[in-house]
């Protein structure tokens, strides 16, 4: 069975989740990720996809996802204080999805260029914050690997990584772990080195080079990252029916559109889950 990148990229991360540990899914990949997770070979993990529609929902992405969730999904209700409890006491997971990180495993989502006058302004620091103080692995995915997304230094710190004030401050809980992209898996040893897990079939070191706004080292041998199996794509493929995971992958002359035409379709699968209630409410 033929597979895309984004399914490729999931079941890398579904790799990355195991244990008794809340999952949180602000993501289409990412909640994709956790839902493949357990149910192949983590099933005690407990899923979130908004704090609105608790605990326990089978996942369908979607744009109003808090909407279409807590009115058709609602599943065990769930606080944010019982969110932050999870965080400060290692019980929590997430994959972020970050506009930039870099050698040292810093993640940035406030802005892209000078604080004073930034050129984008993102949506803000958020949780980064607490799970990079926090958390024993810290997961980070990028839908494109390039020189703007991975860099040097990054713009603004959201999200600590390695160096002095991981040293003398923070210590080892909240070192970022992992990071998925669509050149393969990589990650950070212990002392902070960023370091290639695996490539995805068919890319090469010196495209990774190529694609990395910092010096990179690759090993002579590199593993190949194992592509999903059948099971894996039918589970993916039946809890994402609109294919809300492609959109981060869209050109962007493409994702205006492709965003309508996904409107259009959840609002459709929306109005049937509806009528749905309706009719056994009868």
């Amino acid at each position: 069975m033929t597979y895309t990148t984004d399914e490729l990229m999931i079941s890398a991360m579904a790799r990355g989740l195991s244990g008794e540990v809340l999952v949180c899914s602000v993501t289409a990949m990412g909640a994709l990720a956790a839902h493949l997770a357990k149910r192949t070979h983590a099933p005690d993990l407990a899923l979130l996809a908004t704090p609105e529609s608790g605990m326990e929902v089978v996942p369908m992405p979607t744009l109003t996802l808090g909407e279409f969730l807590t009115t058709n999904q609602q599943g065990i209700a769930l606080s944010m204080e019982d969110v932050f409890d999870a965080i400060f006491t290692d019980h929590f997971r997430i994959w972020i999805n970050p506009a930039q990180v870099d050698r040292l495993g810093n993640a940035n989502i406030s802005n892209i260029g000078p604080w004073e006058r930034p050129r984008v302004a993102l949506v803000g620091s958020r949780g980064i914050p607490e799970d990079t103080s926090h958390l024993s692995e810290v997961l980070y995915y990028l839908s494109s690997h390039n020189r703007r997304s991975l860099v040097e230094k990054v713009d603004f710190r959201s999200g600590a990584g390695y160096g002095e004030e991981r040293q003398a401050d923070l210590g080892a809980h909240g070192r970022p772990s992992t990071l998925v992209t669509d050149l393969g898996v990589f990650g950070w040893n212990e002392r902070g080195d960023f370091e290639v897990r695996s490539l995805h079939p068919g890319v090469s070191p010196e495209t990774v080079g190529e694609r990395t706004g910092f010096v990179v080292e690759i090993p002579a041998e590199v593993a190949t990252t194992p592509v999903p199996t059948e099971e894996e794509l039918a589970i993916i493929r039946e809890a994402d029916p609109l294919e809300m995971r492609k959109v981060e992958f869209a050109p962007p002359s493409e994702a205006a559109e492709r965003l309508v035409a996904l409107y259009e379709r959840e609002r459709q699968a929306f109005h049937v889950a509806q009528e749905q209630q309706r009719h056994h409410a009868r």
